[in-house]
């Protein structure tokens, strides 16, 4: 079968065609041939007003709930919402019961995206889940695929970091941290600010994070190893990374989307889908996290998507499970709330390039005779999130049946099409 997308700008600032307006012929899963105008009677049309199309988008941050939670949401549910939102690999939690603790773990998730248009990317825990001194089965998971290590929001002791960092060192193992130090959290749920003191509910402060950030690039700096850290929050944890990457320092970060776009402020009310992991911080903090991204300091922007029920959510707030759908509203959030700020080219690379670079994937470059692995998106098209298009099973998220502007309308991966 053929395909022509139809007049897209070509989002791909390497790429000759970046920011031109092209038809692409797609045959067989390879891109046959990009030019201003092609001609093809036999092939499926993609068209729009404001299209525009990139290499597939990759997630750094996705909540895994199958094994353990299936009731939130199942392997398929997950892949389908992933393939909705516009995401062609996703690199999963290995917070699930059991966690993805060794080898068979790891391909079973990998065994589970075969067939589908969407890659799961898993990463494996550091901590060996029967002893929180020990490491668990890190090669033996390497070796199945496993892209990379990371206790999720569990906090990982200095000591084990370090086991960690040396142990992967020669096989080029990737080590995630979600830096925080609990025993300064101390079971906080929004962040430390005289605006939260009226909420009455308890408080985390940023300190939390920064300390154990600057810790943890010190251990890695003693370990000559790389580091990434995901989901950054703070003011002081941008400027920290942007000075280490200066130094010279080999270390990387992501931010969640739900930190660059909303804030504090949405806390007031008391909206449980607003109750988040790392919490929603000041304006100040999400300018600086804004001007991390522009400039480079922070590589990738995620969903730190996390499906949660209804039994989950319904409850006060201190109690209610953290997490929101957040995925299916990347790009519209975007051009809701980030636009001004942001080029969207800038904001692309941190979707498609930055996160193949941490992963050191092979970044995806859009030409003639390559593997189709695309995203296509219209930059105006209006929808929302209902009943009818939910690929989840869990709909914990604020903007319920509420109009949307920027929607994504194919995928192409794995020799497969979807289109919306």
């Amino acid at each position: 079968m053929a395909y022509i997308i139809r007049q897209a700008t070509l989002i791909q600032k390497e790429n000759s065609y970046h920011n031109s307006k092209v038809d692409l012929l797609i045959r067989d899963g390879k891109i046959e041939k990009i030019a201003n105008s092609i001609s093809e009677s036999n092939a499926k049309e993609i068209v729009g007003n404001d299209l525009c199309v990139s290499s597939g988008w990759i997630d750094m941050r996705v909540g895994l709930t199958d094994p353990g939670y299936e009731h939130k949401d199942t392997l398929n549910n997950i892949l389908d919402t992933a393939a909705f939102s516009g995401f062609t690999s996703i690199v999963t939690l290995p917070s699930t019961t059991p966690k993805i603790a060794d080898k068979a773990s790891v391909s079973y998730l990998i065994n589970a995206s075969k067939n589908h248009l969407v890659n799961i990317l898993p990463t494996g825990v550091i901590e060996d889940p029967n002893s929180k001194d020990d490491l668990a089965e890190m090669y033996d998971m390497y070796e199945s695929g496993a892209v990379a290590f990371t206790n999720g929001d569990d906090e990982v002791s200095n000591g084990l970091l370090k086991k960690a960092l040396l142990y992967t060192k020669p096989f080029d193992g990737i080590i995630i941290s979600h830096p925080s130090d609990k025993s300064l959290e101390h079971g906080g749920v929004v962040h430390e600010s005289s605006m939260m003191v009226t909420t009455g509910l308890k408080m985390s402060p940023s300190i939390a994070e920064y300390v154990s950030l600057n810790q943890q690039l010190e251990v890695a700096k003693y370990c000559d190893t790389p580091i990434h850290f995901s989901c950054i929050s703070t003011t002081k944890s941008v400027e920290i990374i942007r000075e280490a990457k200066k130094s010279g320092q080999q270390v990387t970060c992501d931010v969640s989307i739900l930190n660059l776009c909303f804030t504090e402020q949405e806390l007031l009310q008391f909206d449980e889908n607003f109750k988040v992991y790392p919490p929603l911080r000041s304006e100040s903090d999400r300018m600086a996290l804004i001007q991390g991204v522009i400039d480079g300091t922070i590589d990738a922007i995620s969903s730190n998507h996390s499906p949660q029920n209804i039994e989950g959510k319904a409850v006060e707030f201190d109690y209610a499970e953290s997490g929101v759908l957040s995925q299916q509203f990347m790009f519209s959030w975007y051009k809701k709330y980030l636009t001004k700020d942001i080029p969207i080219d800038i904001f692309i690379k941190s979707l498609t390039q930055g996160p193949s670079d941490i992963l050191d994937q092979t970044n995806i470059i859009i030409e003639e005779g390559a593997k189709a692995n695309l995203t296509i998106f219209d930059l105006n098209k209006k929808w929302q999130l209902n009943q009818s298009n939910n690929t989840s099973k869990s709909s914990n998220t604020h903007e319920w049946k509420k109009e949307q502007k920027g929607k994504v309308i194919g995928l192409f991966n794995n020799n497969c099409v979807k289109l919306y």
